[in-house]
């Protein structure tokens, strides 16, 4: 049944919340909504509407998802590849900005998440790929007991439903694939895009020629060169995106989720073994009246990693100075909560392509074939309207793209624990960095973990003279998150710090120079190109940097902020994603994770909620 057909739409008369069902228009007909539900989750996007699909598998279980966005309506910007990128900055986007970035240039950066039934699964760039066995690996050694690749992987293969590739993808690209590390009933469509701009192939080529060897299949040894499959559903080359969680069950009577309503804060009383969250208040906007629903067994935090923070801080659940300083009651003071942002910077070298067959470009320029190669994809699915995110990808340990990767981590080694973070960090943050840093300088000094990505955007859709881009993929600076408010629906202070530690951007000058070295291949220059920026004039490692520091954005991979460590080490959960200090409080988002994986974060966040809804039904059995 469509989804429109099944979501529960609220309705506020007097002091009491009616349900209304939509059965594909809207009826007269109106249902009281319960007075309490088993599960309570804060956030309809790709974790919180996996984890509501699981916990409601038991019909005795009555599960709430509630979405502060809209739902969306099957639009072309949601669907189709050919416009990807096209939700950004839309109503299904929160639009949030951070404060000036300091080490950027004092620019404000945008951060697209979604405000969205289905969340950032709504805008993403599609690309369905895991990071390193050892990045996961890094979980488990901070102490968090099964947070590891080998048990991680049956929730990767669980939410999967993959496609092998063609026989005409394997003959013109030579994709392999490994099937025990896939899965093929799950809810997400994962698999490659009908049409692959052939410009991956000199990618892969060049690649090659460097000594970097393909992966036979980034599902288990996503290093060096692969191919990235797309979250993508074969029949109709179309988003395949958390709704499906919602969409493709049948009409569950004890799954109730109600959108364009924003979690206000959480409910909670004093027990003696620890705070229980007893449900959650919530409204349509500012000006409009609070509602409560009551939680009998767990409220479930799945609003982001901008936003599970702020909720928390809101609810008096953060840094004790911080909930005084707003004049907030401290019911835990947990002062990791909002800390050790992570993300993907990203930077690109523009370069003009002038000998390629099809191009990106083509699409944006020429109205003619525009139109024709939108007629072929609605005649047969086929053609550039199928090609979104490149599927040739590279993810590269440090000593692959410099020779001095061991001068710069030991330049990072050197520095004091608390040096480049945040001013004022309470002790416990600072310990909990320290003892990242200690697995990260081990873990970036071997082959088993990447610390570039290298991404031929040329054969992307959408992207023009941005072929060739990198991604750092584990920062040594830490943002944050943090309310300046007590007003909800008041954005929370973002700040990347992108750069604040030095040594980032060192990296970033070496990923340059490599990037010099890719183009200079006869794979690439054979498409005869020109670079446009940073330039033939910018040569020297300092104006390297400085257009690193002038250009340099987001990934829009937002995580780590309610981070599963110890609470002694700034930690927000522990490994059984359960809030320190409360009795029935989860969070099952990206922020929960305490070093941010090298890989596009999608599939990740799915297996995580996989494996979340286990620990939640054998924690309440």
């Amino acid at each position: 049944m469509h989804l429109l057909n099944k979501l529960v739409l609220f309705f506020h008369v007097g002091t009491v919340v009616l349900a209304v069902p939509f059965r594909g228009e809207l009826k007269e007909r109106e249902e009281q909504l319960l007075d309490t539900y088993e599960y309570v989750i804060v956030g309809g996007g790709s974790s919180g509407l996996a984890v509501a699909n699981r916990l409601s598998e038991n019909p005795k279980h009555t599960v709430l998802v509630i979405e502060a966005g809209l739902v969306d309506q099957h639009e072309d910007n949601v669907l189709l590849q050919r416009y990807l990128g096209g939700t950004m900055g839309s109503k299904y986007d929160w639009n949030v900005t951070t404060v000036p970035q300091t080490h950027l240039a004092d620019r404000v950066q945008k951060l697209p998440i979604g405000k969205v039934f289905g969340g950032s699964s709504v805008l993403n760039g599609m690309m369905f790929d895991r990071g390193s066995p050892a990045d996961y690996d890094l979980w488990e050694e901070l102490g968090n007991k099964g947070w590891n690749f080998k048990e991680l992987l049956p929730y990767f293969k669980k939410s999967e439903n993959f496609t092998i590739p063609s026989t005409k993808q394997v003959e013109e690209f030579g994709i392999t694939w490994d099937p025990s590390v896939h899965g093929f009933d799950g809810y997400i469509n994962s698999g490659f895009p009908n049409f692959i701009y052939p410009q991956n192939k000199n990618f892969q080529t060049a690649m090659n020629n460097m000594g970097i060897p393909t992966s036979k299949d980034m599902g288990g040894n996503a290093l060096n060169h692969y191919w990235s499959p797309n979250s993508i559903e074969p029949t109709t080359q179309t988003r395949s995106y958390a709704r499906r969680y919602y969409d493709l069950i049948q009409p569950r009577p004890n799954l109730h989720a109600i959108t364009s309503r924003q979690v206000t804060k959480l409910l909670t009383k004093e027990t003696s073994t620890g705070i229980q969250v007893i449900g959650v208040e919530f409204a349509e906007s500012k000006e409009a009246s609070r509602k409560s629903v009551i939680a009998n067994c767990e409220v479930i935090l799945a609003a982001g990693a901008v936003h599970t923070p702020q909720i928390l801080q809101l609810s008096g659940i953060g840094e004790k100075a911080l909930l005084k300083r707003l004049g907030l009651p401290v019911l835990i003071d947990l002062p990791g909560v909002g800390q050790n942002y992570q993300d993907h910077p990203f930077a690109s070298m523009k370069l003009n392509l002038a000998n390629v067959e099809h191009s990106p470009i083509d699409l944006e320029k020429n109205a003619t074939y525009d139109a024709e190669m939108k007629a072929l994809f609605y005649s047969s699915r086929e053609g550039p309207w199928t090609a979104g995110s490149p599927n040739a990808v590279a993810f590269l340990p440090f000593s692959t793209f410099s020779n001095r990767s061991a001068e710069f981590l030991a330049a990072y080694a050197a520095q004091s624990p608390d040096a480049y973070l945040r001013p004022g960090l309470d002790a416990k943050v600072i310990a909990g960095h320290n003892a990242q840093r200690k697995l990260l300088l081990a873990a970036l000094s071997t082959p088993k973990v990447a610390t570039m990505e290298f991404i031929f955007l040329s054969g992307a859709s959408r992207f023009i003279q941005t072929p060739l881009s990198i991604s750092l993929q584990h920062s040594f600076s830490r943002g944050y998150i943090e309310i300046n408010s007590t007003d909800p629906f008041t954005a929370p202070i973002i700040d990347f710090r992108t750069g604040s530690n030095p040594v980032d951007l060192d990296i970033y000058v070496e990923a340059l120079k490599f990037c010099r070295k890719i183009v200079a291949t006869d794979a690439i220059q054979i498409l005869q190109p020109t670079e446009l920026a940073p330039g033939p004039l910018t040569q020297t490692d300092g104006d390297l940097r400085t257009f690193v520091e002038n250009t340099v954005s987001t990934m829009f991979h937002p995580s780590g902020t309610a981070s599963m460590m110890k609470r002694e080490w700034g930690g927000v959960v522990d490994d059984r994603l359960k809030v320190y200090g409360t009795t029935n409080l989860r969070i099952v988002d990206a922020s929960i994770q305490p070093l941010i994986p090298a890989t596009h974060l999608q599939a990740t966040i799915y297996a995580v909620a996989e494996k979340a809804a286990d620990i939640i039904k054998a924690d309440q059995s």
